[in-house]
């Protein structure tokens, strides 16, 4: 029973929905809503049907009606009117890993976890603007731009574009670690009692360092994932996450939460201090974190050998460990210039995190002497 989400609030997580949705389907920038879109109704069965997966529309039955309703008030209407009787929001994952996964948060979780948060945020209260610079329909942007603003009766900002509005004394900004490093290398000074927080990847205890010494006055760094929500934070990159008191845990790998004894791992290997305090040892799996955004290279090598042109491909990691990139070797089934033509085309409409930002050619892959690939 969603009770603090407003038809405003609706029409905003819709507006990130579809955005992001439209702007995938068609290959191109998100579009800007102060002009909507013309959409054809290959499109409107498309967004309908992303529509009703991320509100869980099919619950109530109200679903069909996207179709008979052209203007996204419309839409933001029948998702107001219906969310009292569906069981929460389903979230996808970025398929940056592999293929997309789905997972639903139910109400009475979303709930907890909003009510966590605020706790957790006391020892900086009262806060009285919440500006995220996250998209509103992924789980963290869901919860810091409309789910903490609502139960705090306080105003929310959504930065949309690349201009972050003025911000004000009582100001929370919550952005992904990529912004928190151009802010801090950018040298923002930092109006008195803003705070920030942080989410979708660990930030980097420079990055938090030389904020603070900027006169950012606290920031929360969350630990989390679209299966788990918001799990744990800390205050200093130094120290151990804390847990959030709507979980507990179950064992080294596994937590539970609060009321449930159905486990839930953890995508990292931990090690903890306490029963409450731990540390991230890093991924179990070959993911690495790219702007804030989950990537696996043998996804993308799996998604360049795709392509017509390309025989074989081997994808690293590049760059710095606080900026990695990705880089690849690639084995062109003829001609290098026209596997290059078609890598190029097809990267262009890849998630930045995913591009490779260079590319070398070979006859065959690196390996060593006992056959095995080594870096180039």
């Amino acid at each position: 029973m969603p009770q603090w989400l407003s038809e405003a609030d609706c029409k905003a997580v819709l507006q990130s929905l579809l955005s992001a949705e439209l702007a995938a389907y068609r290959g191109t920038p998100a579009p800007d809503w102060q002009h909507p879109p013309a959409i054809d109704s290959l499109e409107r069965l498309h967004l309908a049907a992303c529509v009703n997966e991320f509100f869980r529309l099919h619950e109530t039955g109200v679903e069909d009606r996207l179709l008979m309703t052209k203007h996204i008030d419309g839409w933001a209407a029948i998702v107001a009117q219906a969310l009292d009787d569906t069981s929460g929001l389903t979230f996808r994952t970025s398929g940056s890993t592999g293929d997309p996964t789905t997972h639903v948060h139910h109400w009475a979780n979303i709930q907890a976890e909003t009510d966590a948060l605020i706790q957790r945020l006391a020892p900086v209260m009262p806060i009285k603007r919440v500006v995220s610079w996250l998209p509103l329909h992924h789980l963290y942007g869901l919860m810091w731009g409309v789910a903490l603003p609502a139960k705090l009766n306080i105003p929310r900002v959504s930065v949309e574009g690349a201009a972050m509005p003025a911000l004000a004394p009582g100001d929370m900004l919550v952005t992904v670690p990529a912004y928190w490093d151009y802010l801090a290398r950018a040298g923002k000074e930092w109006p008195n009692k803003v705070t920030g927080v942080s989410s979708s990847a660990p930030l980097s205890a420079a990055t938090s360092d030389a904020l603070i010494q900027q006169g950012l006055a606290g920031l929360l760094d969350i630990y989390g994932s679209t299966e788990t929500g918001g799990v744990a934070t800390r205050w200093r990159a130094s120290e151990p996450y804390q847990l959030l008191t709507h979980w507990q845990r179950h064992d080294t790998q596994h937590l539970q939460r609060v009321n449930s004894d159905h486990p839930v791992p953890l995508l990292d290997a931990t090690q903890w201090v306490d029963d409450t305090h731990f540390t991230v040892k890093g991924r179990l799996d070959d993911v690495v974190i790219i702007g804030g955004v989950n990537v696996s290279p043998q996804h993308v090598a799996r998604k360049l050998c795709a392509l017509d042109d390309v025989a074989d491909c081997s994808v690293r990691v590049a760059g710095s460990a606080a900026s990695p990139r990705l880089k690849a070797f690639v084995v062109p089934v003829q001609d290098e210039h026209e596997t290059a033509s078609t890598i190029a085309q097809a990267t262009a409409h890849w998630p930045a995190a995913e591009r490779p930002v260079s590319v070398t050619y070979g006859a065959s892959l690196p390996t060593n002497a006992m056959g095995k690939l080594t870096d180039w």
